[in-house]
């Protein structure tokens, strides 16, 4: 427990001076970077599942006490580019699952489930049921996932305005700071209970967004300092960093090169998204990367917050990404995966068919 809580205080201590330096997205960039040293050369530290949504929660509230209800007016004129982009997407996935299959030792269920473009844990927690490696699934969405936190905030931050997240005061007084986050650790509870009783994918970001607009339009004059967001970004990365360990590493080597050209693709098909939306909605560019690229809701809508950028929207079109994905993933298995069943009973014919032969000779 020492170790867990004293990793942690490092690892947003060393993201809150990132920030200090006008690193874009600090908090996150330097809490991941934190723990992707840790993992690999000084101890890897399993941390509990509930401390994700902890942050979440922080991030989600945080996000929903900054909306105002005029940003939503528009958002009807997004729905075709962003319907486009996701078929595109998923088109995208199901192409790259396909690439993966014919150049690599995988098989065509563990290629599929590692290329899927989104609902990382849900897609991880289906691939065993259907024969798919589950190590190199959860190992390849491990590092798509990492790489793009750490690349998207760098390619957006560097040429976008830096919001530092810092020790800052302004005149508000103290009081009022108190009261704010008192009003942003109910919102975290009640998202952490309405999570726990209605589970879906992205629930605690929807639910957090959802109560930290509430909390908003009944205290209009709140404002968070800008450390504690930059806390729960902090906390948020150094979970993700943790995750990407020498197991990993070793998980993805074993598929060989083609696991980076993979990954390369899948990168730069997310810029191409990014732009095809661009094109299509008055959005600038890098709200719609944010958005668009599929690379974690909570991660991309940690980031949009870091950097200032419109992160309501990315929130929301990040978890219509996400919720779109799990309606629609038990038809794309259907289409695309065989169940350990099906497999069973084709391995079964197979053998009869061979014996049959046998005897007949």
């Amino acid at each position: 427990m020492i170790k867990k809580v004293l990793y942690i205080c490092i690892a947003v201590a060393i993201g809150g001076l990132f920030s200090s330096l006008n690193v874009p997205a600090g908090w996150l960039l330097g809490s991941i970077s934190t723990g992707i040293v840790s993992a690999f050369f000084v101890v890897k530290i399993h941390l509990p599942n509930n401390l994700f949504k902890l942050s979440l929660a922080m991030i989600g509230g945080n996000i929903g006490l900054m909306l105002r209800p005029d940003q939503f007016l528009d958002y009807h004129a997004l729905m075709a580019p962003f319907l486009l982009t996701l078929i595109l997407t998923l088109a995208g996935g199901i192409s790259l699952g396909l690439f993966l299959k014919l150049y690599s030792n995988l098989n065509a269920n563990t290629a599929f489930f590692c290329c899927l473009p989104g609902g990382a844990s849900e897609v991880i927690g289906l691939s065993d049921q259907y024969g798919a490696n589950q190590q190199i699934v959860a190992a390849f969405h491990t590092t798509r996932i990492t790489l793009f936190v750490l690349v998207i905030p760098l390619v957006v931050g560097l040429h976008a305005p830096i919001s530092t997240q810092a020790f800052q005061t302004t005149n508000y007084a103290f009081t009022q700071y108190v009261f704010a986050l008192f009003l942003l650790f109910i919102v975290m509870v009640l998202t952490i209970v309405l999570s726990k009783r209605f589970s879906f994918p992205g629930a605690s970001l929807f639910f957090a967004i959802g109560l930290g607009f509430l909390a908003h339009l009944m205290f209009p004059a709140v404002e968070m300092p800008g450390f504690i967001t930059g806390i729960a970004q902090g906390i948020m990365g150094a979970i993700i960093g943790m995750r990407f360990d020498r197991n990993t590493f070793k998980q993805i080597k074993s598929i060989g090169f083609i696991s980076g050209v993979t990954l390369t693709m899948y990168f730069f098909m997310s810029l191409g998204l990014a732009t095809i939306f661009f094109l299509l909605t008055p959005i600038d560019w890098f709200t719609s990367l944010l958005s668009i690229v599929p690379a974690g809701a909570a991660e991309m809508a940690s980031t949009a917050t870091a950097l200032n950028i419109e992160p309501s929207m990315v929130a929301t079109l990040q978890m219509a990404r996400v919720l779109a994905l799990f309606l629609v993933l038990p038809f794309l298995i259907k289409m695309f995966a065989k169940s350990d069943k099906i497999k069973e009973n084709e391995t079964m014919l197979r053998e009869k068919q061979i014996y049959i032969k046998k005897e007949s000779k």
